[in-house]
């Protein structure tokens, strides 16, 4: 009882018993050894890193510090030798220690000391303590007097080794200053160098920032050149278009003065037969007058008068006729040359010209009028000189569209240019960027490594306490400054060659790049080949529709060449019944000189006068026949008039019903285009939504891409955090559980043992779980981008169908035109016919039958031609008329074709609609099957976090914390740091939600902008068809006052939605800074949340030593 009263009285720091007072003034004249600095442990100062240092349980820092005083407590023997303490005197105790170590009963204590000081080494569980001096019961008769100075001794021995420790703290302190300004030196120098990083960093963005504005600058200006150049050549083609516009007014004026000088020979046409007439009837009185006078009052001289100006009048007519024939064959030639020059504008408008320039000759045949020469050789060679310069202003407009077309080639191709640059100035932005970003995870990862230098050092200094005395620390110290050294190296050399691979991966980005740039352009030349080689064939069926007219057109030439054949036939025959005409003239002529003659006669005989009676009586016999047959030949002719006339009504109401019929038609197509046209459009609209959704859907799977790898990347640093931690902890748990083994009975052991198999299952569930999360991690990114990939080749597939049936239907839309251009003519062919029909059938009923009755058969051939000329104008008509229905049927079967065309078009919507149904239904089963993983992920977490409770509780029910403190700690330790490892993935995930609600909401605002811009770049295409409309038709300059008001209302609103375009960008860029900056600062948070722990479990530790003692 005595001794522990004494032991528990030495062990209070602040008792006044005369011991402790010895043992302060013995501590005070003690000496000090330099051999000491050896044995003495490392400064108790803790270095700037030590904060993080991962702590030790508070029992085996007092187990250590009893342990560390039994052992100084059993090598005091070796100062006993020298001092010894005798009512406050110093006197030599060699007598004392010779008679205490010669017991052999009491030879434990200074063994181990020479043990301790060999430099051997002593199991942690196996210390001397003072519970060695109870176990023989020898001790006890020992003389207590003797065990009192024993313990005073020790108790020196402990007070100066503590006053040791603290020179020796100090000296180390004094020693690794100058290291610590050496780093603090070096971390400057870093952080100046990463400030000049920023710098530079600044300095290249504002390069990048002003480069672009260039570029934006030079895109403006080079439009605004375009759209100049573009409304020059506009104004050129609508001046050209007046110019055309005003000749082809002028060929109509000249065609109507035409029409005029027509109608004025038709005039003199009819005055001349009434001329005619009026002679005819004066003969047939003069002719009358004769046969009522008697014989001799006749004067020959009369009809000797009558007879020559009759051969005047003759000889007139023959020279009309030779006359007009010359104007006939220059007319023709004229033809020929116009039809050659005129082809495509202007052959619509020259072909009633030169219709109606043969109906002229064709009257003029008729009816031998004189026409003036110089009239219509001035026409011709106005015509074919309208005709030149017509053709000269079609080359020089081919020529200028050819360089407008080269111009807009050559901007093309400088704006593709202009793009790649800004494109690849983005991505040496991009890359520059994340060379900082590496640069400082770079810094960051230095930082982390010095402070575990420093932790090692400390861990170094603490280990020479328990190191031998023979090793010299100094070698030591060196030895490992050079493996830290070395460590720091390996450590640079391998980021080096971290970057050198982030470098390579790069530059194979880039590349790639380049490669599918390439590709690109590659493809868009296949493309303009394809495009030229549809040109091309869109050429060559112009050739062969250019090919096929001119066919046509030397068909046409033909039947006109064979036309002008027969006419020149019909006009020899015509010339040489005139000659029989005129020969029997002659003849008649001769009779009647014969009949003057006899007249005059005097001797006149009966016989004479029976014979003329005869001739008489025969030639007006002859007559009579000969009016009889033409009486007969003009009602068979007009019979088949009235028959043709009939033919020919029929013929044109069945025309007007074909034509209702197909306008009725044409009406059903323009309804079913428009209703595609809408159709269409609303196929756009749909069209430009997938497009709009799945570019947002591609984005957030960027999104997510980027922030998944973030978050392996999180997950992966904090899972290497945490197996560094495990296995420190195991390590410290297997010392801990080899001393405490030494210390335990046989069945706690046992209890420890099951414990540790345990720990070491659960890890393997743990383990097992994780991996388990992670391949299905991985399934669901190879499922996400099967879908993507599908969905990209459901949209190519749907635009280029799209692209089709536009296509389709503007081929549609130009055959309808042409049909209707087509119909048009024929309507208009067709009333010219009815029109021409007219005034033929009022020449052909008007016969003059009792006009030419006076003279025989004078005026007989005449008529008949007339009859004939007639027949062949009718036959033409009815064959214009058969060409007309034959035309009408082709039409017919051409809108048959376009019907079922139209029909596979429908079919072919319908079928789009179908595969649009379809995509839509993939797209709904795949949002599901994402929403299924999604809740599958969040039932696995909650499975994860279940079973973590219920490790928690086993461990709580297994582990005893009365029989294994240490154990308990460890796993409650354990447990914290993956409660606050769990916290913080959560709150990580609430930030990079709560970003994500934000970058969505961000997105819907753009999308808002973006269909803005639409609707004001429809407004301004809308207001651009205006104007060229305004151009084309300029009315009045108030319009023109509206016009410059509303262009530059368009301009004011295309500047404020360039601002909001620049303001929604830099808000995207601001968006994504916080976001990689909150992940970097998740990261720090979670480290900083980790040491904060560690830290107060330091302190706590601390607190419960602090106690015990």
């Amino acid at each position: 009882m005595k001794r522990t009263d004494s032991g528990s009285c030495c062990r209070r720091r602040r008792c006044g018993c005369s011991c402790c007072r010895r043992a302060s003034r013995r501590a005070h004249r003690a000496p000090y050894w330099p051999g000491d600095a050896a044995r003495a442990p490392p400064p108790s100062r803790r270095s700037p890193g030590r904060a993080r240092r991962r702590p030790e349980a508070a029992g085996s820092w007092a187990a250590a510090a009893e342990e560390e005083e039994e052992a100084a407590a059993a090598a005091a023997p070796w100062m006993r030798d020298y001092f010894a303490e005798d009512e406050g005197e110093m006197v030599s105790r060699t007598c004392h220690v010779a008679a205490f170590l010669s017991d052999p009963k009491d030879r434990g204590p200074p063994v181990q000391s020479q043990s301790w000081r060999s430099g051997e080494k002593i199991p942690f569980g196996q210390m001397p303590s003072l519970r060695a001096f109870e176990k023989p019961p020898q001790v006890q008769t020992q003389a207590l007097r003797d065990f009192e100075k024993h313990l005073n001794d020790l108790k020196k021995e402990n007070f100066s080794l503590k006053l040791r420790i603290y020179f020796l703290e100090e000296r180390m302190q004094q020693k690794y200053e100058a290291s610590r300004e050496d780093i603090y030196k070096r971390n400057i120098e870093l952080k100046v160098e990463v400030e000049s990083l920023k710098r530079e960093l600044q300095d290249k963005k504002q390069h990048l920032d002003k480069t672009w504005a260039d570029v934006e600058n030079l895109n403006s200006h080079n439009e605004a050149e375009l759209r100049r150049q573009f409304e020059e050549r506009q104004q050129e083609t609508e001046h050209v278009y007046e110019l055309l516009e005003n000749k082809i007014q002028l060929l109509q004026e000249e065609s109507r003065l035409a029409k005029d000088e027509a109608a004025r020979m038709a005039a003199l046409v009819e005055a001349e037969k009434e001329c005619n007439l009026e002679l005819s009837e004066k003969l047939k009185g003069v002719t009358k007058d004769r046969e009522d006078v008697p014989t001799d009052r006749v004067n020959p001289d009369q009809y000797t008068e009558a007879l020559a100006e009759r051969d005047k009048r003759i000889e007139e007519l023959s020279q009309s006729l030779a006359a007009q024939e010359k104007l006939v064959e220059q007319l023709s030639q004229e033809k020929q040359q116009l039809l050659h020059l005129l082809e495509e504008a202007t052959s619509m408008e020259v072909q009633p010209m030169t219709d109606e320039l043969h109906k002229q000759q064709k009257l003029n045949s008729d009816e031998t009028i004189i026409t003036p020469q110089s009239v219509s050789d001035s026409h011709l060679a106005e015509l074919q000189e309208k005709i030149q310069q017509t053709e000269a202003t079609n080359k020089i407009l081919q020529e200028k569209l050819n360089e407008m077309s080269c111009e807009l080639k050559s901007a093309q191709e400088s704006s593709q240019k202009q793009d790649g640059t800004i494109q690849s100035l983005k991505e040496t932005l991009k890359s520059r960027e994340n060379e900082t970003e590496e640069l400082y995870q770079v810094i960051e990862g230095q930082n982390d490594t010095m402070a575990k230098l420093r932790e090692m050092l400390h861990q170094s200094q603490l280990g020479q306490l328990h190191s031998s005395e023979g090793a010299s620390p100094a070698q030591q110290q060196v030895a490992l400054l050079d493996l830290q050294s070395a460590l720091f190296c390996s450590q640079l050399e391998i980021q080096k060659l971290q970057r050198v691979i982030r470098q390579k991966e790069r530059q194979l980005v880039d590349a790639k790049r380049c490669v599918q740039f390439v590709e690109a352009a590659a493809h868009e030349r296949e493309q303009q080949k394809e495009a030229s080689w549809k040109h091309n064939q869109e050429l060559r069926k112009a050739l062969q529709q250019l090919q096929g007219e001119l066919q046509s057109k030397s068909q046409q030439l033909r039947i006109l060449e064979a036309e002008k054949y027969n006419e020149i036939r019909t006009r020899e025959q015509h010339i040489q019944h005139l000659n029989h005409s005129l020969s029997h003239k002659e003849q008649l002529l001769q009779e009647f000189r014969e009949l003057l003659q006899y007249r005059d006669k005097s001797d006149k005989t009966l016989e004479a006068n029976e014979m003329l009676l005869e001739k008489l009586r025969q030639r007006i016999q002859d007559r009579d026949v000969a009016l009889e047959r033409a009486i007969d030949e003009k009602f068979s002719t007009l019979e088949e008039k009235e028959k043709e006339l009939r033919q020919l009504h029929l013929a044109v109401r069945e025309r007007d019903h074909d034509l209702e019929r197909l306008r009725g038609v044409l009406s059903s197509n323009e309804a079913t285009m428009q209703s595609m046209e809408s159709l269409l459009r609303a196929k756009g609209l749909e069209v430009e939504h997938l497009s709009a959704t799945c570019q947002n859907l591609q984005w957030l799977k960027e999104e997510m891409e980027t922030k998944f790898s973030h978050w392996q990347k999180e997950q992966e640093s904090i899972i290497q955090q945490l197996q560094t931690s495990l296995h420190d902890r195991n390590k410290e748990v297997e010392d801990l559980s080899s001393t405490l083994l030494c210390k335990l009975g046989p069945g706690q052991s046992e209890i420890a043992e099951e414990l540790c198999q345990r720990l070491q299952r659960k890890e393997r569930l743990l383990q097992e779980l994780l991996s388990d999360r992670n391949k299905q991690a991985v399934e669901h990114e190879v499922e996400i981008q099967g879908l993507l990939q599908s969905m990209s080749t459901r949209e190519q597939e749907s635009q280029a169908s799209a692209e089709k049936m536009v296509q389709a239907l503007m081929e549609r839309n130009s055959e309808l035109q042409a049909l209707r251009q087509y119909l048009g003519g024929k309507d208009f062919m067709v009333s010219q016919a009815l029109i021409s029909n007219q005034p033929t059938e009022v020449t052909s009923s008007s016969p003059h039958l009792g006009d030419q009755t006076d003279q025989g058969s004078v005026h007989i051939p005449s008529k008949d031609d007339g009859i004939s000329l007639t027949a062949k104008g009718d036959t033409s008509i009815v064959r214009s008329s058969l060409g007309d229905l034959d035309a009408v049927s082709g039409l017919e079967k051409e809108l048959s074709t376009a019907k079922e065309e139209l029909e596979l078009m429908a079919k072919k919507e319908r079928e789009s609609r179908m595969e649009l149904s379809a995509l839509q239904s993939v797209m709904a089963v795949q949002q599901e099957e994402l929403q299924v993983q999604a809740a599958d992920l969040e039932s696995l977490t909650r499975n994860i976090q279940i079973k973590e409770d219920l490790i928690k509780d086993l461990q709580m029910q297994l582990v005893d914390p009365e029989d294994i403190p240490a154990m308990e700690r460890l796993t409650q330790e354990v447990l914290l740091l993956r409660e606050k490892v769990a916290s913080v993935e959560s709150q990580g995930q609430e930030a990079s939600g709560n970003r994500r609600q934000q970058l969505l909401l961000m997105l819907e605002g753009l999308v808002d902008e973006r269909s803005r811009l639409n609707e004001a770049l429809q407004a301004e295409r809308q207001l651009y068809s205006s104007l060229v409309k305004f151009h084309a038709h300029p009315e009045s300059s108030e319009r023109d006052r509206t016009l410059q008001v509303e262009l530059e209302g368009v301009q004011v609103i295309r500047g404020r939605l360039e601002e909001v375009l620049g303001r929604s960008l830099e808000r995207l860029s601001r968006l994504e800074t916080l976001a990689a900056i909150g992940g970097a600062a998740a990261g720090d948070d979670t480290e900083d949340a980790s040491t904060e722990f560690t830290d107060s479990i330091e302190e706590e530790a601390a607190h419960n030593s602090h106690q015990q003692l």
